[in-house]
C-alpha cells in the first residue's frame, strides 16, 4: 500500500463534516482522508451517504458542518477543482449520442461537453484529436477510436469515457457503479482492464462507488463502508472488507465471504 510523501498534502481531507438537508442528517461526523495517488471502494447500502461524501469531495456540495481541505487548502472557488475531476458512471454513458465516434467522445473531455458540438467558441484542435488518440492509446482502446459509440458494449463505453476523463488532466477520477447493468461476462473483462489501468505508475486517485464487494479489484487497496450516515470502517481493503463489516452494513447475514484472484466473494444467506 502506496503512503503520502511527506511534503505533499493530502488531496483531499474532511474534518468532522456534516451535511443536513430539509431538517434531514445525511452525513455527520466524517474524517476521511484522500491522498493523491490513492485508490478507494466506497462501499454501502442506499442511503448511506455515498452520494453525498462524493459531491462534498469533488466540490459539488457543501458541508453544513465540518471542514475540507483540498490541498491542504479551504479553497472557496471550487471551479477549477470541479474540473480536474473525472466522473465516469452509467448515467453519463447513456446521455453521450450514439452516432458520435468515440475518439469524438474522448475529445469532448476536455470542456465537459456531452455529445461533440462545434461552438464559435470551442472547435478541437488537430492536436486535441491527437491527445484524444493518445488518451485511448494508453488505455488499450485504440481499436474503438473510429467506432460510433452506439455501437459499443456497455463495457467498451466505459473504457472510452475513462479516456475522456483523462482530457481534463484529472487530479480525482470518480467511478460510480460503472458496472451497473452490465452482464456478468462484459463485467469481468472491464473489471480485469480497470485493474491493470489503476496498476499503472501516476494514475490518478480513483474512488470506485459500487454495491458489490466483488466488483473491488486487487489495485483498490482501501476500502470506505457507509453506513446510516456515518464511516463505519475505512482503512486497506483486506482488514475492511470482513463478514462481520459486510453483514453489519447490508443488515443481512453472509454465508460465507471467500478469496480467490485477489477479490473478495459474498455468498449471501444463512448458512
Amino acid at each position: 500500500m502506496r503512503e503520502q510523501p511527506s511534503d505533499v498534502a493530502p488531496l483531499v481531507q474532511l474534518h468532522n463534516v456534516g451535511f443536513a438537508q430539509r431538517d434531514t442528517e445525511i452525513l455527520r461526523d466524517v474524517n476521511w482522508q484522500l491522498n493523491t495517488d490513492d485508490h478507494w471502494a466506497i462501499l454501502g447500502p442506499n442511503g448511506s451517504g455515498k452520494t453525498t461524501l462524493l459531491k462534498i469531495a469533488s466540490g459539488y456540495e457543501w458541508p453544513t458542518a465540518g471542514k475540507v481541505l483540498r490541498m491542504g487548502e479551504e479553497l472557496i472557488d471550487l471551479r477549477e477543482w470541479r474540473k480536474r475531476i473525472g466522473w465516469i458512471s452509467c448515467e453519463l454513458a447513456e446521455r453521450v449520442p450514439g452516432s458520435d465516434r468515440a475518439i469524438e467522445t474522448v475529445v469532448t473531455g476536455r470542456t465537459a461537453q456531452v455529445g461533440l458540438r462545434y461552438l464559435p467558441t470551442f472547435h478541437p484542435s488537430d492536436n486535441e484529436f491527437a491527445r484524444a488518440h493518445q488518451h485511448l492509446s494508453d488505455v488499450g482502446c485504440a481499436s474503438l477510436a473510429e467506432k460510433p459509440y452506439g455501437v459499443l458494449s456497455q463495457g467498451e463505453r466505459q473504457q472510452v469515457l475513462f479516456a475522456r476523463a483523462l482530457m481534463a488532466d484529472p487530479v480525482l477520477l470518480v467511478l460510480d457503479e460503472p458496472c451497473a447493468g452490465m452482464d456478468p461476462g462484459v463485467r469481468e473483462r472491464f473489471l480485469e482492464w480497470l485493474d491493470e489501468r489503476l496498476k499503472v505508475a501516476n494514475s490518478p486517485a480513483t474512488l470506485l462507488v459500487t454495491h458489490h464487494v466483488e466488483e473491488i479489484v486487487p489495485s483498490i487497496e482501501r476500502t470506505l463502508v457507509m453506513s446510516e450516515g456515518r464511516i463505519q470502517r475505512q482503512g486497506s481493503t483486506g482488514e475492511v472488507v470482513t463478514r462481520e463489516t459486510i453483514e453489519a452494513a447490508y443488515d443481512t447475514k453472509l454465508g460465507e465471504l471467500k478469496q480467490s484472484a485477489g477479490r473478495r466473494w459474498p455468498i449471501w444467506g444463512k448458512e
